[in-house]
C-alpha cells in the first residue's frame, strides 16, 4: 500500500475515500471537499508506519507511542513476585498501533467485562492486560487502559497461546490511554519519568539474563 494504514482503519478511509470521489463527481463540491478532508484525517489517524526494533535479544520495547509517567517497584499482577512497573500515557495525536514489548507466548489475559471469571488483581482494574513468557521462561506483563474517552481498542486476536513477535504489532487501541509494564525483578530500566517513547523502537528496559535466585541475577548490559 503507497500509505502504509492499520488494518482497522482502511474500510473508514476507503469508504470516505469513494464518497469524496461520488460527491465530487455529481457536483457536490463543498461535501466532496469535506469529505476529502475527512479522508486525510482518517489516514493520519490510522497511520502504521514501519518501526525497527532495535538489537538487544533481551530488551523490552514501548508498547505505544506516548511519554512515560513513572517508574516504580511494584508486583506483577499475574505472577504476584517482585516486578518493576513502567507506566506510559499514550499520545492523543500520534499512532495508536500497538507494539508486543517482547518475543513471547500469551500466557494468560484479562478482559474486562468479556472472559474474567474471577475478579483480576486490583492493579488490573478497567485495564485490559497479558501475561508473556519467553522462551527462556521470564514472565513480563503488559496492561492498557479501557475506560478512557474516547477510545478504540481492537486486540480481539490476541489470546492465550498464540505467540507474539518481538517489536511487531498487536493490534490498535487509542486514544490516550495509559500502559502498564511489568518487568521482574532484576530487569534493567532504561527510561525515567518524562521521557518519550516510540512504539516498536523505544528500548524500556533488558530482561534478567538468566534465570538465578531473585538475591542474584544477570542483567544482560544494553548499549
Amino acid at each position: 500500500m503507497l500509505f502504509p494504514l492499520a488494518p482497522e482503519g482502511r474500510v473508514f478511509v476507503i469508504v470516505s475515500a469513494w464518497m469524496a470521489v461520488i460527491t465530487l463527481l455529481v457536483g457536490e463540491a463543498e461535501l466532496g471537499l469535506f469529505m476529502v478532508i475527512l479522508t486525510v484525517a482518517l489516514m493520519g489517524v490510522f497511520r502504521d508506519l514501519r518501526r525497527k526494533a532495535p538489537a538487544p535479544a533481551l530488551g523490552v520495547i514501548a508498547p505505544a507511542d506516548g511519554a512515560i509517567e513513572s517508574v516504580t517497584e511494584a508486583r506483577d499482577p499475574f505472577t504476584r513476585k517482585p516486578a518493576v512497573c513502567i507506566r506510559l500515557r499514550q499520545r492523543r495525536l500520534g499512532e495508536y498501533n500497538i507494539h508486543s514489548p517482547q518475543e513471547g507466548e500469551i500466557r494468560e489475559r484479562v478482559w474486562p467485562g468479556k472472559e474474567t471469571a474471577e475478579p483480576p488483581d486490583v492493579q488490573l482494574e478497567g485495564r485490559l492486560a497479558y501475561s508473556l513468557e519467553t522462551d527462556e521462561g521470564t514472565r513480563l506483563s503488559l496492561a492498557l487502559s479501557v475506560d478512557h474517552w474516547p477510545r478504540m481498542i481492537r486486540m480481539q486476536s490476541n489470546v492465550p497461546g498464540n505467540r507474539l513477535g518481538r517489536g511487531k504489532r498487536m493490534g490498535f487501541a487509542g486514544f490516550g490511554g495509559t500502559f502498564e509494564i511489568w518487568l521482574p525483578a532484576g530487569s534493567q530500566v532504561m527510561v525515567e519519568p518524562g521521557q518519550d517513547v516510540l512504539a516498536g523502537s523505544t528500548l524500556l528496559g533488558g530482561l534478567p539474563a538468566g534465570q538465578q535466585n531473585d538475591s542474584e541475577r544477570a542483567v544482560e548490559v544494553l548499549e
